[in-house]
């Protein structure tokens, strides 16, 4: 279970990652660390791990104060990070178009752009001819 669980996330992270800038990534790794720490605290109050010992305990303890930590770290910043990835995302979509001009820009640095235009001036002028 644990291992599918991995997977899933390191899919889900990969995917988000790819179609987003560096801040949104962290805030994604952020958010399957939580959903890593939330399912190993319903583990442990699955199968009573937490009542064999006090060091399991205060691991346990531990646990739940960190997942609540960063809960409320989440919630305090969501509306910057959701008005971040927003702005993030525009900005992709106007980077987008400049990718074509570029690549023909060196298309013809390369001379394969000024063969193909003469060629039909070579056509035309034979059939005139």
């Amino acid at each position: 279970i644990e291992l599918a669980v991995n997977e899933q996330l390191e899919t889900e992270v990969l995917t988000k990652s790819s179609h987003s800038s560096r801040t949104s990534y962290d805030v994604v790794a952020d958010l399957s660390e939580m959903e890593l720490k939330k399912i190993l605290i319903e583990k442990m109050e699955g199968n009573k791990s937490i009542q064999r010992s006090d060091a399991q305990r205060n691991l346990y303890k531990a646990l739940v104060d960190a997942y609540e930590s960063d809960k409320i770290i989440l919630d305090t910043y969501e509306e910057t990070v959701t008005l971040k990835r927003r702005r993030d995302d525009d900005e992709d979509k106007d980077e987008e178009p400049s990718v074509g001009p570029d690549q023909g820009a060196k298309r013809r640095r390369e001379g394969k752009e000024p063969e193909s235009a003469s060629a039909p001036l070579e056509t035309a002028s034979r059939s005139a001819g």
